[in-house]
């Protein structure tokens, strides 16, 4: 089974965990973070969510989501030492949908921070490429087939696949409130807002061996689909097409040699239609894993992650593959966007 790319290093900032290790122990130990904002919904109450404390409280939307990625970002690159900067880095920066919409002013929050990511990425890998997509959740999963093919060609010698999202910004719970998608006594079938910054650094293995850097898993699937429901339409999550559909292309490179995947990695919240949506592809495509299956869902504890969802996935299942705490050596991202969108990566543990 030939490896699409190898993960070599990661970084994370999340309200559990200042680095990427922090975050995946605390996740494996079933950490949580829900605390009382200082923000309030339509009503002046004040909104229960995850986020970190050792940020500003003042500081809100895209301008505290270039603090988190920074961080998150500079963790990743550092891990790489001065190999970084013989190298060709291309890196591919996913945020939410609404970053990409034009302001009233005429500025795309996007644009500006990817601007200043990629800034503070020079300092790390000179000469590094940026592409921005806004496609929420499932982005990474649009993004990383060019990244692995441009790498397998060797047009690049390392890839930094990223995510950035944060709640924290009154216009964004403002949004949510009036979509009826807070979470509150009243209102269970919805998202606890959170924010995360993560990115994984990807070579391919012969690259990473000749750069000295540790192999700590090794992507092997990769597949996108659409489906109908969404959080604005009455479509029947139970038809599960697009997801079980991506599950099964992802996953075909493992049953192809016998083997099956055991441990999940879900961008799910508590909103029902993405729990129908899974239970039914998983009814479906239950002889591409083995039991026990281990089904984690960290949005379900340290908030709603956004775009940030996949990256922190790999980012999790690479520290763990690499210090002994992952519950099986093959593992599954999934993510599901407001749009549509769907993705699946597969991961597996080195050697």
């Amino acid at each position: 089974m030939r490896p699409l790319a190898a993960l070599v290093a990661a970084g994370a900032v999340t309200p559990v965990g200042l680095r990427s290790i922090d975050t995946a122990f605390s996740h494996r130990a079933a950490a949580a973070a829900m605390r009382e904002a200082p923000l309030v919904d339509a009503k002046g109450e004040p909104v229960t969510m995850c986020f970190l404390p050792t940020l500003n409280p003042l500081a809100t939307g895209a301008a505290r989501a270039a603090e988190l990625g920074a961080r998150a970002l500079g963790e990743a690159l550092e891990k790489l030492g001065p190999a970084a900067r013989g190298l060709r880095v291309q890196m591919a920066l996913c945020l939410d949908e609404h970053l990409g919409l034009r302001q009233p002013g005429g500025e795309v929050p996007a644009q500006r921070l990817a601007g200043e990511l990629a800034a503070r990425a020079e300092a790390h890998a000179p000469g590094i490429s940026v592409k921005v997509a806004t496609r929420g959740p499932a982005g990474p999963g649009f993004l990383l087939p060019e990244l692995c093919d441009a790498l397998g060609r060797g047009a690049i010698d390392a890839a930094v696949l990223g995510g950035v999202h944060t709640d924290y910004d009154p216009a964004r719970i403002a949004a949510l409130d009036a979509a009826g998608r807070i979470f509150r006594p009243d209102n269970l079938d919805a998202l606890i807002p959170g924010e995360c910054a993560a990115f994984v650094v990807l070579m391919r293995p012969d690259v990473a061996r000749r750069a000295q850097l540790r192999d700590q898993g090794q992507i092997v699937g990769i597949a996108t689909a659409h489906e109908r429901a969404r959080p604005d339409n009455d479509e029947s999550a139970f038809q599960a097409s697009g997801l079980t559909a991506a599950l099964r292309s992802a996953l075909a490179p493992l049953s192809e040699r016998g083997l099956r995947a055991g441990w999940m990695l879900t961008d799910l919240t508590f909103e029902t239609f993405r729990h129908f949506e899974l239970q039914a592809a998983s009814v479906r495509t239950q002889h591409l894993f083995c039991e026990p299956q281990q089904v984690e869902s960290p949005a379900q504890r340290i908030g709603h992650l956004g775009a940030a969802a996949m990256p922190l996935h790999l980012g999790i299942a690479s520290e763990a593959f690499a210090r002994g705490f992952a519950p099986h050596p093959c593992a599954v991202s999934l993510a599901g966007s407001d749009g549509g969108e769907r993705a699946a990566v597969v991961v597996v543990a080195p050697g």
